[in-house]
Order: structure tokens, then sequence, then C-alpha cells
């Protein structure tokens, strides 16, 4: 009797979560900006359904490009998931609007140790969506002996054995801050975070480089990992667990010199057109049903309540929901050794968008300038030269 009234109790939950949410009759559209990869589709069909908005859905590879659009009022854009380490700057900036909590009954829903972020620790501008780590993705039919460490990877040593064949994020404040522990770094001690590390992250990143295959984003090295094209990435947590799910030879370490786990939040933009859709849409994703959906097509951590949506596998028998709550790369065990990301500010920002220009900008003799010159320098020999022969 205790299992069937809990399943009738869950059942509830979800219908209350449905019906508590405002539906929308008059047709709209609302414009959307996430990650890729990190939604299932099926769920802006339910919820054009259900309220008869016509959801346009975009996607981006990088934190940064969403940072970009928010600050210039949005991109035009409504609803924008938005890494922590830019959310209190957004905050502070003025950039995303506050939420009527009024029409977000599904608050309830959320686990209190995600919710209560430094950044937003009262939700008043931002809702969590999902979390996860950033690790190391490797093909064990390529890699016979994986990195450990953040600074087993990311040296010269080690890389040069697959040379062309590794990539790391295009989200560079991922690079940054892998780069930081595998120099023995404190990223959460913001003292530690200054310019003259920042060099020594710049010479690092520089002096692997000519190792990568380039800096990429999930919907680039998911399939390159699954075709083998790849051999190791640095990587999102869930983005390995659907790459695993293609190919079970993927695997995925969690490095022992120190995870650093994230917080992805939806936000609203100042310059948003259909504010009332958008709290409509961020309430629908803190749904109980459409969350679990959510967990099982990314593997990532929802920030609903573990034990809520436990709770719900058990009362509709989902047992695909179940072993994903139950993955340790989902959930990681106690003993992995997690560390928060920070949140930036801007001088951090700042110095995280000249690690990316100066190790993304070309260098060396044959740069467009040089090579321009080089020629310029010949032609002018060969004309003297000329002239002088002639004489």
């Amino acid at each position: 009797m205790g299992v069937y009234f809990q399943r009738l109790s869950l059942l509830f939950l979800v219908f209350t979560s449905i019906f508590a949410s405002p539906v929308l009759t008059e047709t709209k559209e609302l414009r959307v900006y996430n990650y890729s990869l990190f939604i299932d589709k099926e769920v802006l069909e339910i919820f054009e359904r259900e309220t008869g908005i016509r959801v346009i859905y975009d996607e981006f590879e990088a934190a940064e490009e969403a940072w970009a659009k928010l600050s210039v009022g949005g991109g035009g854009y409504d609803v924008i998931f938005i890494a922590h380490t830019y959310l209190r700057l957004a905050i502070e900036r003025g950039l995303v609007l506050e939420l009527d909590k009024g029409r977000l009954p599904n608050l309830k829903n959320l686990d209190p140790k995600i919710a209560r972020h430094p950044a937003d620790p009262e939700n008043r501008f931002s809702v969590p969506y999902m979390w996860g780590t950033t690790g190391i993705a490797y093909r064990e039919d390529c890699i016979k002996e994986p990195p450990r460490t953040w600074k087993e990877f990311l040296s010269s040593d080690f890389l040069s054995k697959y040379r062309g064949k590794v990539t790391l994020l295009s989200e560079f404040s991922d690079v940054v801050m892998a780069s930081m522990v595998a120099m023995g770094y404190d990223i959460n001690n913001r003292n530690e975070w200054n310019d003259k590390v920042m060099r020594e992250v710049i010479e690092k990143v520089r002096g692997i480089k000519g190792y990568l295959r380039g800096f990429w984003g999930a919907s680039e090295y998911v399939p390159a990992l699954v075709k083998g094209e790849i051999c190791l990435a640095q990587a999102w947590n869930g983005d390995v667990l659907v790459a695993r799910e293609e190919d079970e030879r993927i695997k995925y370490v969690l490095p022992a010199d120190g995870t650093y786990f994230w917080v992805d939040f939806i936000v609203i933009p100042k310059g948003a057109r259909n504010v009332e859709g958008a709290h409509a849409f961020i309430d629908f994703l803190m749904r109980p049903d459409i969350a679990a959906r959510n967990v099982k097509a990314v593997y990532y951590a929802s920030a609903l309540k573990r034990e809520l949506l436990a709770s719900y596998a058990v009362a509709t028998g989902d047992e695909e929901l179940k072993g994903v709550l139950e993955d340790p790369l989902v959930y990681p065990p106690e003993d992995v050794r997690l560390i928060p990301s920070p949140a930036f500010d801007e001088e951090m920002m700042r110095m995280v968008a000249d690690v990316s220009v100066e190790v993304q900008a070309e260098r060396g003799p044959l740069t467009l300038i040089a090579l321009i010159a080089i020629v310029a320098v010949v032609g002018i020999l060969t004309y003297v030269l000329y002239r002088r022969l002639k004489r």
C-alpha cells in the first residue's frame, strides 16, 4: 500500500505542476538560446502544444557566446541559458530581468543546495537548470593509459603521443581553470587570478597548442569521439555519456588533482519581448516529468531535488531514469574531489578573454603580415639584381 500511495502522490504532484503553470492561449513566439545538446527537443514540442507558443530555438557552443548576446540586450532572445561564471556579472550590470516568482510555482521542486548559489542565492534573477563536471574524455581503443590528472593531460610529454587527436573546450574559462589546477593554483582563490598567473596559463597552452586538433564545443567533439577522429577531449560529463551510448569504448576521467563542477542557469534578458512566455517556459522546465526527460536526454544532473526525481522514477516505473540517477558520472561519489567553479567578476572575465585571444592568435614567422613582408623584400631584391645584370 505504501508504494501505491507514493506513486499516487508523485503523479498528483506532476499533474498539479502541470495545471499550476499558466496556459497561454494567445499564439506567440518565444526565442530561446541554449547550449548545444542540452535539452530533449521533444520537450519543446510539448511546450508548444500546451501553451500555443511557438519556440524558436538556437544553440551555442561556449558561454562566451551567450554572454555576448546578453551584453547587447539579449540579442532578440527571451530566454538565455548562461554559465554561473557569468551570472553575477550579468546581474550586476542589469542585463537580466528580476523574476516574478508568482509565475514560477515549480520553484519548490529545486534542490536548495544547487539553487542557493552565491551568484544569486535567492533566485531573484535566475533559475538553475543543470549541473555537471568538466573532465577528460578518451577512447580506450586509442589510449592505453589515460591521464588521471589535469597536470598529466596538459603536458607536452603526454600530448606529443597523440598529436592532432586531442581537443580542448572552446569555452576558454574551462581551458584557463584546468590549466590553473594543473599548475597547482586554487581557482577559488581570487588572489591567484592575476596577470602573472594568466601569463603562465598562456605560455602553458601555447606550449601544447601544436598537439591539439583545436578548441571545440560539444557538437564537434562528441561526433569526433564517436567516429574515432580524436582520441581525447576536455569534455563535459553529460556529453561523454551521450557519446558512450554510441560507442561504449568512450570513457571519462574525473581528474584527481581537482574536478571542478559548474551550474548552468536560465535567465530572461533585459530586452526580452515575451516575458510572460519566458516565465511559463522556465516553470515548465522545473516540472518533474519534463526534468526527467531532459536528464535522460543529456545525462546531466538536474537542479531539481534528486529524491524527487527518484520518487518520480519509482512512481512511473522509469528504469532508464533510475539508471541515470544512480550513474556515478552524473552524480559523482562523495570521495571525488569536487571543486566549485568561481563566479567571475569583470577583471576575471577580461583575463579569460585575453588568454583566449593570445592563445588562438597565429604566431610564428609565416603569419600573413610576415609573409607579405618577405614577398615584398624578395621582389625588391630580385628587381635590383635584374637592373644590375642589365648594366
